[in-house]
């Protein structure tokens, strides 16, 4: 049986070039809605919402813990680690996986059979460090 084609969604489309084509990471969903309010985009809280978990099922974008409390949302591409400002909030990447080699060692201790893993580091950036 052939699976159905999802309708076109100008929202989801916008979200996708959004974070593909903006090189931030860790957008929250009021942000993203303001972005789409900014590109004059007529769009609700719950639509966003939405489109957001539909691209996150099909492998589109990833959801973000940051530690601050929000969802947030990027792209799913490089694996990477994020850095975040105490102070500011800014978020970075690190690229690369810092942990791959420990992934083995987490294994044989736990028992656990490793599929995912996200970690992220906090401290100052250099403007707040500076200040």
């Amino acid at each position: 049986m052939l699976e159905a084609m999802p309708r076109p969604s100008p929202v989801r489309d916008a979200l996708r070039a959004c974070l593909t084509e903006h090189p931030r990471h860790g957008w929250s969903l009021d942000e993203l809605l303001a972005e789409l309010h900014a590109e004059n985009l007529s769009a609700d809280f719950s639509t966003v919402f939405r489109a957001l978990n539909w691209l996150e099922a099909e492998g589109e974008v990833l959801r973000v813990d940051l530690g601050d409390g929000k969802a947030r949302y990027e792209a799913n591409t490089t694996h990477h680690e994020h850095i975040r400002c105490n102070s500011c909030g800014t978020v970075s990447e690190v690229p690369g996986c810092l942990v791959q080699g420990s992934t083995q060692l987490v294994e044989a201790t736990t028992g656990f059979s490793i599929t995912d893993h996200r970690l992220v580091f906090s401290g100052l950036c250099p403007s707040c460090k500076s200040a």
